[in-house]
């Protein structure tokens, strides 16, 4: 059979990866729109062969909570928050194309609708440009309305409207950066029945008290587990001794 010490040392290997998945949530618990990342395991029996039969703990990788996190209002023009299920197609500094629920938005130097992140939001035309404008409002619809400069308050335009998908959520996958993506991000289509809250950002989705109450257990879990693996360390050696006196 296996030891005491490589069950017990496999399990708090196991539980040290849960403890910096929870540390990584509970330090995004006032991030925007930030989706906690879910630690999944399993007992794997092992029998047969030239192995020693006995059961261990496996990680079964890295899943994802798409639980939508609540809505706060904040009176700014430029927040927006997706009300139900969806998404927005931005593109990150590096080109690529990924999803987002992060509505803290701006206009950046180069005229460019941003994210705090950084990300350019995308339109029906691609990354939304906006020109000069004396005011600018979002529709709940995602339409992007302008007075431009040196224009009557009626003289309003629409410059473009945010791309507002809605994927099969068993298709979304979350990489190794922490961006949300489809297999195939270029054939999402514009969905419109997802809509925006105007002026409110939505919250991540970590409870911070549920995460606290986690890494309280999963420490005392490690705690037990490298007792265990003292205690059998003690009684090998306990055996070792009664061995030489025979």
């Amino acid at each position: 059979m296996q030891s005491i010490i490589q069950i017990s040392a496999e399990a708090a290997r196991q539980v040290g990866n849960a403890q910096a998945l929870v540390s990584h949530n509970l330090a995004n618990a006032g991030t925007t729109a930030f989706k906690a990342d879910l630690y999944q395991a399993q007992t794997e029996y092992i029998e047969g062969g030239n192995l020693n039969p006995g059961a261990t703990t496996s990680s079964r990788g890295q899943g994802v909570d798409y639980t939508p996190g609540n809505v706060q209002f904040t009176g700014r023009d430029l927040d927006v928050a997706i009300t139900s299920e969806g998404w927005m197609k931005v593109a990150r500094p590096d080109g690529s194309t990924v999803l987002s629920r992060r509505g803290d938005l701006r206009v950046d130097q180069n005229g460019q609708l941003i994210d705090a992140t950084n990300n350019a939001i995308l339109g029906y035309n691609g990354p939304i440009a906006v020109p000069p404008f004396s005011s600018m409002t979002i529709a709940s619809d995602g339409n992007i309305s302008i007075v431009p400069i040196g224009q009557p308050a009626t003289a309003v335009a629409i410059i473009d409207r945010i791309m507002l998908v809605n994927p099969d959520p068993t298709e979304l996958r979350k990489g190794l950066d922490g961006a949300i993506r489809t297999p195939d991000m270029e054939s999402l289509e514009a969905d419109a029945s997802v809509r925006l809250a105007v002026g409110a950002l939505e919250t991540s989705n970590v409870n911070p008290v549920t995460a606290m109450v986690q890494m309280i257990e999963l420490s005392r879990a490690f705690e037990g587990h490298i007792q265990s693996m003292k205690s059998a360390e003690e009684l090998d050696t306990s055996s070792a001794s009664l061995m030489k006196l025979e």
